[in-house]
């Protein structure tokens, strides 16, 4: 797999007025479905941290899952049954949750296909550092259908006093935040200053994101008219 890393630097006063407040840092990943029951979940949270802070994460390291827990905000998601998968797979769930995985799908999706006869809740897990995997998102799987994802090469980080765990759906951002988007570099760098915000230095692959955005809106991208994905 392929070592993706993201590094933050704060300036020391930053550090002592983040450390003072209790601001806790937290990761999304985000990903690509026209499904509209999807929600993004806390991937990670940060809360010891020094000057320099370093997210390393493996591309394309990633389960699917499937779970009993319904979609609601502030509450998690708990992984039923998951297994392995990697893009341009179909994940078919079976009447009694088994999950098996072979190829079929189109190049850079996975898919989820439910042939049972309750529905399901089902997403993507992946791990952030040394941390078991956890979900990063999660959509409502009906009977009889598919759910169609693609896993985005980009995540957002955030700053927040809220204590959120992993696996919880947190529906607007509660502080500042950063979209960075990886686009296959193995690398990017950022800094965040408690007067200023985040900044990439002006480059493109990065965009602010406010307080109180919809994270549904920044995480579960929309791939657009006509690309086969439902």
């Amino acid at each position: 797999m392929a070592t993706q890393t993201l590094t933050i630097s704060l300036s020391s006063a930053t550090l002592d007025e983040l450390q003072q407040s209790g601001f806790q840092l937290y990761a999304f990943q985000a990903v690509t479905s026209s499904n509209k029951s999807g929600a993004p979940l806390v991937w990670a949270r940060v809360d010891s941290y020094l000057a320099k802070i370093t997210l390393t994460f493996d591309v394309g390291a990633l389960s699917a899952f499937i779970s009993t827990d319904g979609i609601a905000v502030n509450s998690a998601i708990t992984i039923g049954a998951s297994t392995a998968v990697a893009a341009g797979q179909i994940v078919s769930v079976a009447g009694d949750g088994t999950l098996t995985v072979a190829s079929g799908a189109p190049s850079g999706d996975i898919y989820i296909a439910s042939s049972a006869t309750t529905a399901y809740t089902c997403g993507l897990a992946a791990a952030l550092g040394q941390s078991p995997q956890q979900p990063i998102c999660a959509f409502t799987l009906y009977p009889q259908v598919t759910v169609t994802m693609q896993p985005a090469d980009a995540i957002v980080v955030m700053w927040a006093t809220s204590t959120y765990d992993p696996g919880v759906y947190m529906q607007q951002s509660l502080g500042p935040g950063f979209f960075i988007d990886f686009n296959g570099a193995t690398q990017r760098a950022v800094s965040y200053d408690m007067s200023q915000g985040w900044s990439a230095s002006g480059a493109a692959w990065a965009k602010t994101i406010p307080s109180g955005t919809n994270l549904a809106a920044a995480l579960i991208l929309d791939p657009g008219h006509n690309q086969p994905m439902f």
